[in-house]
């Protein structure tokens, strides 16, 4: 499948690099506003570099477009592609209110669309392990999910780069990291019914958020609480407690290196149960799902329902936190 890259910022070139590997998806084209500094990379990629967004989407040799666009553009540009025909796949957020990624899903639907999205940590060893173990009933009925995804990696941009910006990241940290913990939330507990949020400026000036936490419940009545730092070192952490024990899926870096996860199983009357799973090629793992829906092999594991359920508690945590009151969004 010939696919464009559309932004080759940082998270757009490894997206390239890792999809090199790929014998289904073939990058034959890279578009972002600026192309200084990026011919040396193109001809190490062998992919075609253009400015223009529109020239992708009218052009018939190229079947899909990957979106590493700035947020609040994705429902704009998933929308821009699915009318034209060109297979979607964008990185997360989906957008920034609930109504602009329904309007994106709907109008996927509408055109036959497999909408694939940048959750692909979902696919790591660990949390599958988990996803199984919870639904199998290991741990008894849900109770209550604790979870936090901290890194310092942006300690080294610049104070006007755009996750600092509230027009593209109103959650800070979550819009970058949290979103994939509710991703999970959503993926085993369905949608939500009310969250409350706090979100501060403590390490960093104003704007810029640097810790948030926010509390859910979920229509199911399970509890959560999601917490982001962007100004510690990394830490990672996903806890699910049940009434016959819990679970809790650890992390000792990011995704760039090669550390196994570590699973934690404890059930009621036993010791806990310590296991290791081998770092795996998410990124690559997410792409190809997306790519065997479109041909039809098999559907993509995030469900439409699951992507908007998301989003809806990523506004309502943005709404929360500028608040400060409790947001019913059922």
């Amino acid at each position: 499948m010939k696919t464009a890259v559309i932004g080759l910022g940082w998270w757009g070139k490894v997206i390239v690099k890792n999809l090199i590997k790929s014998r289904k998806i073939n990058i034959v084209c890279g578009v972002d506003k600026d192309l200084s500094g990026l011919k040396e990379f193109a001809r190490e990629y062998k992919i075609e570099l253009r400015t223009s967004y529109e020239s992708v989407l009218t052009d018939k040799n190229i079947d899909a477009v990957i979106l590493a666009t700035p947020n609040r553009l994705h429902h704009v540009h998933i929308i821009q592609a699915a009318k034209l025909g060109k297979q979607v796949f964008c990185e997360k957020p989906l957008s920034l209110s609930a109504k602009d990624a329904k309007d994106a899903i709907d109008i996927c639907n509408k055109h036959n669309i497999i909408l694939g999205l940048g959750h692909e940590r979902r696919y790591e060893t660990a949390m599958k392990s988990l996803f199984k173990h919870v639904s199998d009933g290991d741990i008894g009925k849900v109770l209550h999910v604790e979870t936090n995804f901290s890194h310092d990696l942006f300690k080294v941009l610049n104070k006007d780069n755009w996750r600092f910006n509230p027009d593209d990241a109103p959650g800070g940290g979550f819009t970058a990291r949290g979103i994939h913990l509710t991703d999970f939330m959503v993926h085993m507990f369905g949608r939500a019914k009310k969250v409350y949020s706090t979100m501060s400026s403590i390490a960093f000036d104003k704007p810029r958020i640097d810790t948030m936490s926010a509390n859910i419940e979920f229509v199911s009545g399970i509890t959560g609480i999601v917490s982001v730092s962007i100004a510690t070192p990394f830490y990672g952490r996903y806890t699910v407690f049940g009434d016959k024990g819990w679970i809790e899926a650890r992390e000792k870096n990011n995704f760039e290196h090669d550390d196994p996860g570590e699973l934690v199983l404890r059930k009621q009357g036993r010791a806990s149960i310590v296991s290791l799973h081998s770092h795996t090629n998410t990124v690559l793992e997410n792409f190809e799902s997306w790519y065997d829906a479109i041909n039809g092999d098999k559907h993509y594991p995030i469900t439409s329902e699951e992507m908007l359920a998301n989003i809806e508690i990523f506004e309502a945590i943005v709404e929360s936190g500028e608040s400060g009151k409790v947001i019913d969004i059922l």
